[in-house]
Formats: C-alpha cells, structure tokens, sequence
C-alpha cells in the first residue's frame, strides 16, 4: 500500500548530495523494544521533497497503520525546527491529517534544502500512545525532554519548535542512561537540544505497552511521566 505525499511548501532548486541523517526512531538493535517483530510492521519511504528555508512537508502511514517513528534525511545541511509524529484530525499548515491517519511531518530550520522521510509503521497495539509534553523553554543549547506513561516502552519520538528554534540532538532516553539536564532512573522517554537557536518547543515520545512475555531490551519497568526541564 502506499503512503500518501503531504503537502510541500514552495520549491527550491537544488542538487542532492551525500545527506545527512535526522534520526527519530531507535534503531532496533539499540531499542527499547525489537519493533520490527511488531505484526503489520513495515517501512515507507517518501519523494524527495524541495524544500524552501521554513517549507513543510509530511508523508503519511498507509491506512489503519500506526507510526512508530522516522529517520529524515537532509541534503543541504540545515537543521530542523519540526521532526514529529502526525496524528490524527492534527492540523499543520501544510495539511489536516484525516481522522484515524498517522505519518510525520518536518519543517526546515531556515536553510532550503531537499529532504526525504523514512517512517515505520506498524498494526496497532495495546496502550499506544503519542505523549507530547507541554511547552518546554530552551536556551541556545538547552537540554529537554518527556517520559513515557508508566509501563510503556519507548519505540520513537520527536520534537516541534514553534517560534524558529532547531534541534541539534533528538534521541530515546533510556532507563538508567544519564543527559546533561537529567538521568533517567526507571523511567523512559525523548530527549532533544537545541542546535544553537532555543525557543519554546514540544516533544514526542511514542510508546505502547508489551505484550504478556515480550522482553524490554533494556528491562524497562515502572515508567513514570513527568516534566524533564530545558
């Protein structure tokens, strides 16, 4: 099945060239959770997109799947002001996505540039959810970041800056694994900087809850959701 092309903002000439990848999923070796032996697991690749220097562009899961996070590759070098799960009845301003559609949506950071978007997907399962935290404040550089509710593993996650911001590291936080704003104790979530311009910004950890038997790679138990501050 394909994936549906969201819309894209004005075009911009470009040649692409050795890209740089913007990872918003955990690889599976590294995850929390093998998402790959998730049923109805899978992967969509978009178009390239030409993007002008706050352009948008999305793609979306194929009906009645789940998104379980993306990998963004960029060629031209420019940070990202939004990296981040689309869910359903969202609105953006390049697209509404429809009731019960998930996908991923970008915005770039202020450079023009081509992107692609790699997202995985998957059936849906028990507990799934998109925790977006409240708007968290960050410095130039800051640290911050959300946990998962308790009991979830974490499968992906992502982030949203409103007001021109970038981010400069979006990545899964682990139990137990420590960030320069926080150690994660028993809990798990999304942690993301700031890539030299701040601002306020969401973040996305995006989680469900194993099945009787299923292992936590990383023997996650008693997540608890709460405030990680920037």
């Amino acid at each position: 099945m394909r994936s549906n092309p969201l819309g894209v903002c004005s075009a911009v000439a470009a040649v692409a060239v050795a890209g740089s990848a913007s990872a918003t999923v955990i690889n599976a070796s590294t995850a929390m959770f093998d998402y790959t032996t998730l049923p109805g697991y899978g992967v969509a690749t978009s178009m390239t997109f030409n993007m002008s220097g706050t352009g948008w562009a999305g793609w979306s899961a194929p009906t009645g799947k789940v998104i379980l996070g993306a990998k963004v590759t960029t060629f031209g070098g420019g940070a990202l002001s939004v990296s981040a799960p689309g869910m359903p009845s969202t609105a953006y301003p390049h697209y509404t996505f429809g009731a019960g559609e998930y996908g991923w949506v970008i915005q770039n950071g202020g450079t023009a540039q081509q992107a692609q978007i790699e997202l995985y997907y998957a059936d849906p399962m028990a507990g799934y959810t998109i925790t977006k935290s409240p708007q968290l404040n960050y410095s130039n550089n800051g640290w911050g970041g959300w946990s998962a509710p308790t009991g979830h593993v974490v499968v992906g996650g992502g982030y949203q800056f409103l007001s021109g911001g970038v981010a400069g590291v979006s990545n899964i936080g682990t139990p137990g694994s420590a960030w320069p704003h926080y150690t994660f104790g028993s809990d798990a979530g999304w942690v993301v900087q700031a890539g030299g311009t701040g601002g306020p910004a969401h973040v996305y950890a995006i989680s469900f809850v194993p099945a009787p038997g299923a292992v936590a790679l990383l023997g996650a138990a008693g997540l608890i959701a709460r405030r990680r501050k920037a």
